[in-house]
C-alpha cells in the first residue's frame, strides 16, 4: 500500500461540506428541548437554537445493525473502530464528510514501552495541567490518559506498522529550567526516517488505519452520511443512530454501543458566539469545515451535561490584510507560521505589552486585549539567526531541529526548513499581496504600519527599549528569557499584523473515565461514549500547547477506552 499524502491534498477534503449543501442534509424541524442541559437559547420568537432537540422522523428508509456505531471518522472514530473490529465487533462508522477527517498524526503518549529511557512523572503533569486550566480540569481524565496512552501508542504502532509506517520519538525542548516540555510526541510517517528531514507525511496513520479497518477487518466507513440524533430505550440507554444518505434517513442499531468523535463545533459559529466569544472572537482564520457540534448536541440531547468554560484550540499566526477589521466571521485572514516566533510586538499605538515567549493560544490571547484586538510582529534582516536561537518546540519550529527528533519540514509544505524555503514560501508571497511590511528603516516601517505622529514617536522608542534589553541580556520589563531576545536592529525591517488561527474547539460534554457521558446528576448514559473534541475535561479555558501532541494523543486513548469498555475487553 502506497501513501503520500500532503496537508494541501487531504484539505481537498474541505469541498465535502458544500457536497453536503447540495444534498439537502439539513436539520430536522426542532421542537422544544427535553431535559438535560438542552434548554433553548432566547433567540428570538420562533427561533431554533443548537439546543433544540429535533423530531424523529417518521420515515426510516434504511435499517442496519451493528455491535459499535461510530460517529466521525478521525483521530478518535477510526482508533474507536479499528479497536472494535479487531475484537471481533461488527462496527459502522458514519462520517459526515466525503472521505476521512485531516487530523494531525502528533500523538501525545507517556511512559510507553517504546521510548523506556524517557519517564515522564503522572503527578507532576497532573499538576501543572491543572495550574494552566485554573483548576478546573479533571484530574482523573488527565491521569487515565496519562497511564493508558502508552498502552495506546504501542497498540497503533502494532497495528500500523506492518502496513510501513514509522514512529519516530519527538523529545527536543529548550535547554530552559521554566519550560515544561514532557517527553511525549510521537510522530507517525511512511517510508524511511530520515533524522536531517523533511519526514513530514501529515495525516497518512489515518488513511492507512482506514484501510486496515475497510480491507482487513471488515469494517464499513459511510462517508455523506451525517449523523442525526440517537436512539434510546425507556430506560435511557443509547441503542442506534439516526443519520439521513442521499436516500433518505438511515437508523443503525448498535447492540454494544455508540461512539462520539466528531470534532467539536469550531463551524458553528452560533455555538462559538454563545459557548466561547472570548476564545475565538478575535480569530480571522477558522481551520474547521464540518465540524459544526453534532456530537455534542446529539450527546446532550441524550442528557448529558455540557461542561463549564469553553474553549478553542488557537493559534498566534493568521496575517492580516490591510483594512482588516473583526466581523465575527472568524474569516478573512491569511496563515503565516513565522506569526508563531516569540519576535518583538507592540499593539497598534506602537506599546509593547508582553513577553512575546508565550505558547501560541496565551499569545494570542494577550494580543486580542490589545485596542483593534491585534499586534504587529517585528523582526529584523537577523531573523534566521533569531529562529535559531529561539529554539522553539513543536509546530512553532522554523530552525531543523536536532537530529533524531522532530520531523525537521515545515508543516504546511512538506519541505525542509530551510531560509530559502521560509523565504519563498512564507515571506515573499504575503510582501507580494502586502500583508507583510518591509522596509530599510524603522521610520519607514513605521510609516507602513500607518502609525500617525505620536505612535510611530512611541514604536521607535519601543524598539530603542528593546534592543537595550536585548543587549544587557535581561528583560527587566516583562521578564522574557534571554535566549527568546533578539534586537531589531540590521536592516532590512519586517512588520506584520496578526490575530488568531482557530483549529478546533476543545470544550465538550463531561465523561467518566471511561469515556461515557455523564448527566448532571453524575450518572452515566449506558450505551453511549464521547471522546475527541466532543468531550470535556480537559481544556475548559485553553489548549496546553506545551504538552506536545497531547490532544490527538488522548482522543485516541479514550476512543480505545470507549471501544473496548463498550465491548467488555480488557
Amino acid at each position: 500500500m502506497e501513501t503520500n499524502l500532503s496537508r494541501r491534498g487531504f484539505l481537498t477534503g474541505a469541498a465535502a461540506a458544500g457536497a453536503l449543501a447540495a444534498m439537502g442534509l439539513t436539520a430536522c424541524a426542532p421542537t422544544p428541548a427535553a431535559e438535560g442541559g438542552t434548554k433553548t437559547a432566547d433567540t428570538g420568537e420562533g427561533a431554533s437554537s443548537w439546543r433544540d432537540k429535533p423530531e424523529m422522523p417518521a420515515d426510516i428508509a434504511e435499517t442496519v445493525d451493528a455491535d459499535i456505531v461510530v460517529i466521525g471518522a478521525g483521530n478518535g472514530g477510526l482508533v474507536a473502530a479499528t479497536t472494535a473490529a479487531q475484537n471481533g465487533a461488527k462496527v459502522i462508522v458514519l462520517e459526515k464528510a466525503g472521505e476521512i477527517a485531516a487530523a494531525r498524526e502528533a500523538i501525545g503518549a507517556l511512559n510507553s514501552a517504546l521510548e523506556p529511557d524517557h519517564h515522564e512523572d503522572v503527578p507532576t503533569l497532573l499538576n501543572h495541567a491543572s495550574t494552566t486550566q485554573a483548576g478546573d480540569v479533571s484530574m482523573v481524565l488527565y491521569k487515565t490518559w496519562a497511564e493508558k496512552s502508552g498502552e495506546m501508542i504501542e497498540w497503533m504502532k502494532e497495528t500500523l506498522e506492518p502496513k510501513g509506517m514509522l514512529f519516530p520519538f519527538e523529545w527536543h525542548c529548550p535547554d530552559d529550567p521554566h519550560a515544561y516540555y514532557p517527553a511525549m510526541c510521537y510522530n507517525p510517517c511512511m517510508g524511511e526516517y530520515n533524522p536531517d528531514g523533511p519526514n513530514y507525511n501529515a495525516y497518512a496513520h489515518l488513511t492507512v488505519m482506514s484501510d486496515v479497518f475497510t480491507q482487513e477487518l471488515g469494517g464499513e466507513i459511510r462517508f455523506m452520511t451525517p449523523a442525526k440524533m440517537l436512539v434510546q430505550d425507556e430506560s435511557g440507554r443509547v441503542t442506534g443512530v439516526i443519520a439521513e444518505s442521499e436516500n433518505g434517513f438511515v437508523q443503525v442499531n448498535a447492540a454494544k454501543g455508540v461512539i462520539i468523535s466528531t470534532g467539536g463545533y469550531g463551524a458553528n459559529i452560533e455555538m462559538l458566539d454563545e459557548l466561547c466569544p472570548g476564545n475565538s472572537m478575535w480569530c480571522a482564520l477558522n481551520s474547521s469545515v464540518t465540524e459544526e457540534g453534532d456530537g455534542i448536541r446529539m450527546a446532550m440531547w441524550a442528557g448529558a451535561e455540557l461542561e463549564n468554560g469553553g474553549a478553542c484550540m488557537v493559534w498566534n499566526r493568521a496575517i492580516l490584510p490591510d483594512g482588516y477589521e473583526f466581523d465575527g466571521s472568524r474569516m478573512g485572514g491569511d496563515i503565516f507560521l513565522p506569526g508563531s516566533q516569540p519576535f518583538l510586538h507592540v499593539n497598534v499605538n506602537g506599546e509593547r505589552f508582553m513577553n512575546e515567549d508565550q505558547c501560541y493560544p496565551m499569545s494570542y490571547a494577550l494580543g486580542s486585549a490589545q485596542p483593534k484586538h491585534y499586534s504587529w510582529i517585528v523582526w529584523d534582516g537577523n531573523y534566521w539567526d533569531d529562529i535559531a536561537q529561539f529554539d522553539t518546540c513543536g509546530c512553532s519550529r522554523l530552525y531543523p531541529a536536532p537530529s533524531g527528533t522532530a520531523f525537521n519540514a515545515d508543516v504546511y509544505d512538506c519541505e525542509a526548513l530551510t531560509k530559502e524555503h521560509l523565504d519563498s514560501f512564507w515571506l515573499e508571497p504575503r510582501l507580494e499581496n502586502g500583508s507583510l511590511k518591509k522596509a530599510d528603516t524603522l521610520e519607514e516601517l513605521a510609516d507602513l504600519m500607518e502609525f500617525d505622529t505620536d505612535q510611530k514617536a512611541t514604536f521607535l522608542a519601543a524598539v530603542a527599549r528593546y534592543n537595550e534589553l536585548a543587549a544587557a541580556g535581561e528583560d527587566v520589563d516583562f521578564g522574557k528569557p534571554a535566549y527568546r531576545l533578539s534586537d531589531v536592529e540590521a536592516a532590512p525591517f519586517y512588520a506584520a499584523r496578526i490575530a488568531g488561527a482557530l483549529l478546533v474547539t476543545i470544550h465538550g460534554v463531561n465523561t467518566d473515565v471511561n469515556s461515557q457521558p455523564l448527566r448532571a446528576d453524575g450518572t452515566p448514559i449506558e450505551g453511549l461514549y464521547v471522546c475527541g473534541n466532543d468531550q470535556g475535561g480537559f481544556y475548559p479555558h485553553n489548549y496546553p500547547s506545551n504538552f506536545t501532541g497531547i490532544n490527538a494523543g488522548r482522543t485516541a486513548t479514550f476512543a480505545r477506552i470507549a471501544a473496548k469498555h463498550a465491548l467488555g475487553v480488557a
